[in-house]
């Protein structure tokens, strides 16, 4: 069984977690030994108890060969993947403590995840407890005791039960109430993502501004230049509505009779971060009293965020402070949580949620919205193919599980050898941005997934593509010590957009019937992208278990109908009858959405989120908030 494994990785195919677990789970007790894992979760000091089975193996302790080296790599993995999605305060591993050989892999993790080092020094599979120890601190009653820690026990210590089951948290149709009582208000929502920000601000139930800012936060070096295009542009719009509704003899004089022109400029999407900060910071000198402040403002931030906290600190936005030797990251990204201050004084309150729970929050409001009788009583799990892959949980009453759900670190690949090779920036790695770790989501189900793919097979199938490519600039090459890296163009002008959109529109412009999507290149990507999210539905269906079965899919990457169906037809080769669905312009039922998508120049699937975010702001007004 490992063999096969093996010999589909060196042929640099995948092998999918999801698989290995289910032959595993198939060995008779003879041939295998069983672990019950046990997560403590921070939030209600709940456990969450899974059941997990591995090969003998017949080596001496403390050696190893080719064949339980793939059987520890897997255990890490599993182990890694329910912390990602679960964090907690500790895990306690329950075996057969007879079993030297599992019992000496259990205690390798304490090395592999870097239990005993500081925050700073973990690398790789320990990454994973720094976001689940700032987690749990956020949560607790005494930060600052909340050091992550193994245990292992023998079978015979297993409680029965286990601690409570998670409680509600949450009543009431907050869904309804999101999108009703707009009159009278001034409301901002803020959608932060890895290549642009996207603003609207609604008054009095009408959308009023919509703003979109390019951007790469991954290279910046400090928080205060990730936080301050963000309070920028929310100032900026409501400068530009506070100008608006000063009189003409107001607007046309000295010293605010070149602002209109400027704010104007300001408001465009190529506008750059100086342009928009001088732009805001001369409406600042509007008369007395003429500076609107927005009621509420609702902002997602791709991070984990707790009880409006942005705590995680181990995504790709903020690669370049931690990578930032003159600072201190522990303390520089502490300064996130002055962002609400700053934000404070645009708006009377502040709400932050992540934003993956806030694309599920926008399509549960959107079908509350129907009038349909949608059934919600499930909760909706949605997902935002991006930078990375975000994801949303919401329950049906409103609620959001308190647990990191850094599902794009999830590792779905244990194969996949060749791609392994390449450093984490090269286009064709399957390497993780912030960990280095080999097969999660980050590089499959996303932006750079789609980039990989296109590396993977244009380069066998399709040269003329990849020299297409490069004419466009697109993509650019370095010589390294080791040979060639292959990379987005960033230097020039950032690629990335266009090189999506240009992925994007092949499949239907390469499209021929007398070739098998599975031989076409440009349509065996996204199928490809489907097979990832087919496997991302299993294994958040093992970790999570949601009671909510089908999978909203919100961002550029699935605002084309083809390649959507592409991806569909992918995930039928892991699962058939996977629930998939797209939040598109038919997701357009309330009343600030329904005006987005018929403003003909904005796409429900880049801005839904902002609008989500409106809606969120708003339910702050009504003491209904959801975390």
């Amino acid at each position: 069984m490992i063999d096969t494994f093996l010999n589909a990785a060196k042929a640099d195919l995948p092998v999918y977690i999801t698989h290995v677990r289910e032959a595993f789970s198939r060995l008779r007790a003879e041939e295998s030994s069983g672990i019950t894992l046990v997560v403590r979760l921070a939030a209600d000091q709940a456990d969450a108890v899974f059941e997990l089975r591995i090969p003998r193996f017949d080596n001496p302790p403390g050696t190893s060969s080719e064949e339980s080296e793939f059987i520890e790599q897997y255990l890490r993995a599993e182990v890694h993947n329910i912390i990602s999605a679960l964090g907690g305060e500790y895990i306690t591993f329950y075996i057969d403590t007879a079993d030297d050989r599992l019992k000496d892999m259990l205690k390798r993790l304490d090395a592999a995840f870097g239990v005993r080092q500081t925050r700073r020094e973990r690398k790789g599979f320990g990454v994973c407890l720094n976001v689940a120890e700032r987690m749990a601190q956020s949560l607790s009653a005494s930060p600052g005791q909340n050091a992550f820690r193994f245990n292992i026990k023998d079978r015979s210590e297993r409680p029965a039960p286990f601690g409570a089951p998670p409680r509600k948290t949450q009543s009431g149709n907050v869904f309804e109430a999101a999108a009703t009582g707009l009159g009278g208000k001034i409301l901002c929502g803020v959608d932060i993502g890895g290549t642009d920000i996207k603003a609207v601000l609604a008054a009095d139930g009408r959308l009023a501004y919509i703003k979109e800012f390019d951007w790469f936060p991954a290279l910046y070096a400090t928080a205060e230049e990730i936080m301050n295009p963000i309070v920028d542009i929310v100032r900026l719009m409501l400068i530009k509505m506070s100008f608006d509704r000063l009189p003409e003899t107001v607007k046309s004089a000295p010293p605010y009779s070149d602002l209109d022109k400027e704010l104007a400029a300001a408001m465009k999407k190529s506008a750059s971060a100086s342009e928009i900060h001088a732009a805001s910071e001369k409406g600042e000198s509007l008369p007395a009293g003429a500076l609107l402040r927005a009621d509420a403002l609702g902002m997602c931030f791709p991070d984990v965020v707790v009880k409006n906290r942005i705590v995680g600190g181990e995504t790709y936005k903020t690669r370049g402070i931690r990578n930032n030797p003159a600072a201190d990251y522990e303390k520089e990204f502490a300064k996130f949580l002055t962002l609400n201050g700053k934000l404070g004084r645009c708006a009377r309150n502040v709400r932050v949620i992540n934003d993956g729970p806030m694309a599920s929050f926008t399509a549960a409001v959107e079908w509350t919205a129907s009038g349909e009788g949608a059934d919600i009583s499930r909760g909706v799990f949605a997902h935002t193919l991006g930078t990375e892959l975000g994801t949303g949980w919401v329950d049906g009453d409103g609620g959001i599980p308190e647990i990191p759900l850094e599902i794009h670190n999830l590792i779905i690949d244990l194969g996949s050898f060749t791609q392994k090779g390449f450093e984490p920036d090269d286009l064709r790695s399957i390497n993780n941005f912030n960990t280095a770790l080999p097969g999660t989501l980050q590089k499959y189900a996303s932006q750079s997934g789609a980039f990989r793919l296109a590396m993977k097979y244009f380069s066998d199938k399709r040269p003329d593509l990849i020299a297409e490519m490069e004419r466009a600039g697109f993509i650019r090459r370095e010589k390294t010590p080791g040979g060639e890296s292959i990379r987005v163009e960033l230097e020039k002008g950032d690629m990335r957009k266009p090189f999506l959109e240009y992925l994007i529109s092949l499949p239907e412009r390469e499209y021929d019937p007398a070739v098998s999507d599975e031989d076409n290149a440009a349509r065996k990507l996204w199928m490809d992208i489907g097979e990832y999210l087919a496997v991302t539905w299993l294994e958040t269906e093992h970790i999570l278990r949601p009671a909510a079965k089908s999978r909203v899919l919100f961002g550029r990457m699935v605002k084309n109908s083809a390649c959507f169906e592409l991806m569909k037809k992918g995930a039928d080769k892991i699962r058939s009858g996977l629930d998939f669905s797209v939040a598109d312009n038919s997701m357009s039922n309330s009343p600030i959405m329904k005006q987005l998508s018929d403003s003909g120049d904005y796409t429900v699937a880049q801005f839904a989120q902002a609008v989500g975010c409106v809606y969120f702001g708003n339910l702050a007004l009504q003491n209904l908030a959801l975390q």
